[in-house]
């Protein structure tokens, strides 16, 4: 009986290796009819070398009345691993995740840096810590907790941009089977409309997900998550389940909260070959477009559901074999030697952001909120010349007459940055996490940015 189960494991496997080499081959002839018949998103023709923060003539550094700029953080980043599937998560420098930065102990200190740092604020709320149990009533003590947040940036004339998932869940959806279960949908939807209808009146605007297809992709493409592993029909199916529950929250919060903006936030990677004449990184770029970038993202705009397109930046991704990225040595090396500038992970690549904006409204013609972008460095005066780059790029497309909406700089403190723990520093708050106190320090980019947002003006440093 046992050799037999093994035997019907081993085909099991042996067909599902066959389905996903015949799914390669297929996507890559694809790749291939169209290469000649479609356009390239993004141009190749751009010289490597220029990634100079340059600054234009005829340039009006004001931004409108009504943008939206301020900082954003992550549930289980700061507040800790609750009692979702991060629960014992070590970083691979060996930090436990623990309380994080313990912002849960701490929120009333934190919320003065909060305040200080721009016009608006963008979070999520521990699922784990509010509903106990699947469709259960949300747990009174937590809701104290997160009402004293809502209400004192409304006090303070904050605009709220709320994520409903931001990569965590809590032990028993996992235990369910996750964003994999024919019921996830059914258990997000009953935790958001008992979240909305509490908040409501604080909300200014909601990612129903931050970023699914980074989460579908290190769950299931290139596993890094707590329980993840690869599987390309559980990538599927965990982003089928999310674009249904996203529909299906758009429509309660249009029908019973109709101020509130809704969309997600997509994470946009920028992607050039080396070589423009290079046929197979234009491939490569074709097959990354289609797994990652907008081939996902159609997955939750198809229905016209969004009111804005939501996206992250943290860089551009320049394509030889694989991607070229700064925490490899390899990477590091090819970029420094080609005077590109980077952090700790990408290549800070300003102009990307623009070019994202102009392309996501020529395709959509809706407004565009950039929901993530920052550096991974412990240089705060390349923190700094990051800054202002990218708003000089985001202010380029406002000029133009492209309605940009706002922009959240990640991260509002250092904080548990998922498998990097606590290595990668994107914070305008420094987290001294050798003090046993978790020492707060805002950094002179946070003084830069306060300035900026303070006088809604874009300065030079």
């Amino acid at each position: 009986m046992t050799s037999k189960k093994g035997f019907i494991k081993l085909i099991e496997k042996l067909l599902f290796r066959l389905l996903y080499i015949i799914i390669f081959f297929i996507t890559i002839i694809t790749i291939m009819n169209r290469m000649l018949t479609s356009k390239m998103i993004h141009d190749p023709d751009i010289d490597l070398k220029k990634n100079a923060f340059s600054r234009e003539t005829n340039f009006i550094p004001g931004f409108p009345s009504d943008f939206i700029i301020g900082t954003a953080t992550s549930a289980f980043q700061i507040e800790g691993e609750g009692n979702t599937e991060w629960k014992g998560f070590r970083g691979r420098d060996g930090t436990l995740l623990g309380k994080a930065i313990d912002h849960y102990g701490r929120y009333k200190e934190d919320m003065e840096y909060i305040l200080y740092l721009g016009n608006s604020y963008r979070f999520s709320m521990d699922w784990s810590g509010l509903q106990k149990n699947p469709f259960s009533k949300l747990d009174e003590d937590v809701l104290k907790h997160y009402k004293y947040i809502f209400e004192t940036l409304k006090k303070n004339n904050k605009k709220v941009c709320l994520v409903l998932n931001h990569f965590s869940n809590p032990g028993w959806f996992i235990r369910k089977g996750g964003w994999l279960s024919k019921d996830s949908v059914d258990m997000y939807i009953d935790y958001s409309k008992k979240v909305l209808d509490t908040f409501h009146e604080n909300i200014d605007i909601v990612n129903t997900f931050n970023e699914p297809n980074g989460y579908a992709f290190l769950m299931h493409i290139s596993p890094e998550f707590p329980g993840s592993r690869f599987s390309l029909i559980r990538w599927h199916k965990t982003l089928k389940n999310m674009a249904e529950a996203h529909n299906k929250i758009y429509d309660f919060i249009k029908e019973q909260y109709p101020q509130i903006l809704v969309g997600i936030s997509h994470a946009y990677m920028y992607m050039e070959p080396v070589s423009k004449k290079n046929i197979f990184q234009k491939m490569i770029i074709k097959f990354a477009d289609r797994i990652q970038n907008e081939g996902v993202h159609e997955r939750f705009t198809k229905n016209g559901k969004f009111d804005y397109v939501g996206f992250s930046y943290y860089g551009r991704l320049l394509i030889d074999k694989t991607a070229i990225l700064a925490n490899t040595e390899k990477g590091k090396k090819f970029l420094d030697e080609n005077g590109l500038k980077h952090d700790d992970i990408f290549e800070i690549y300003p102009e990307g952001v623009y070019r994202n904006i102009k392309f996501f409204y020529e395709k959509y013609k809706k407004p565009i909120l950039v929901t993530e972008n920052g550096n991974s460095t412990n240089d705060d005066d390349l923190r700094i010349e990051s800054i202002y780059g990218h708003l000089f790029f985001i202010m380029k497309a406002i000029n133009e007459g492209i309605p940009v909406i706002g922009y959240f700089h990640w991260s509002t403190f250092d904080n548990f940055e998922l498998a990097y723990g606590p290595s990668r520093r994107f914070g305008l708050v420094s987290i001294d996490f050798k003090d046993p106190q978790l020492k707060r320090t805002i950094k002179e980019s946070g003084k830069y940015f306060h300035h900026i947002a303070e006088n809604l003006t874009l300065f030079k440093y």
